[in-house]
């Protein structure tokens, strides 16, 4: 094994988590002009540590973010409704985190920039897992041929999103379910 590799459970998985969440707390707690010295003196590591691992600033808010939406997977159904559904709850649950609040909230304060900009790219890899089913659905002629259904999966993530961080009013099963039909009747073949 090479130095800096990375060893389930070893010294550099350990420092990786460590960054990860003092990041996540700077960026919780609406400090976004933290610096490489801020973090190394809050997480507990040597400069020289972090600037091996994370040369910039933005090396470590990907990290963060990475982790942090790391959390959040949802297995694939094979039928496309029941697997918007279950999207649809779990992405629920995930937004009403107090720390996922924390990190929209001042995504959506922030605007453009770095920590904005990384967010949205991050959701859209993830959207863009999330549409298999949705996939295999249309090729087979369930869903209508000019479905886009990367932006079904996005409708459904701004929509709870929204209401949970600008409306500060978490979704019940029902309003999901309601959500998810209006999706599926749009879709339908």
């Amino acid at each position: 094994m090479t130095r800096g590799s990375i060893r389930p459970g070893g010294r550099t998985e350990r420092v990786r988590q460590t960054v990860a969440a003092t990041v996540l707390q700077f960026i919780k707690n609406g400090e976004t002009e933290f610096t490489m010295q801020d973090v190394a003196e809050h997480a507990g590591i040597a400069r020289s540590t972090l600037y091996a691992r994370w040369a910039t600033r933005e090396a470590l808010i990907v990290e963060a973010l990475t982790a942090h939406n790391a959390t959040f997977r949802v297995k694939p159904r094979a039928d496309w409704r029941e697997h918007l559904q279950v999207i649809a709850i779990a992405f629920r649950d995930f937004s009403a985190r107090p720390d996922e609040i924390a990190i929209n909230g001042l995504v959506a304060h922030l605007g453009s920039g770095f920590v904005n900009e990384e967010t949205l790219r991050q959701w859209r890899a993830i959207a863009e897992e999330m549409v298999g089913p949705l996939d295999v659905a249309k090729q087979e002629g369930k869903i209508r041929a000019e479905v886009n259904t990367l932006m079904v999966i996005t409708t459904l993530f701004t929509s709870i999103a929204g209401l949970i961080v600008i409306a500060k009013d978490q979704p019940s099963d029902a309003y999901v379910r309601q959500l998810v039909d209006l999706l599926i009747a749009g879709c339908e073949a």
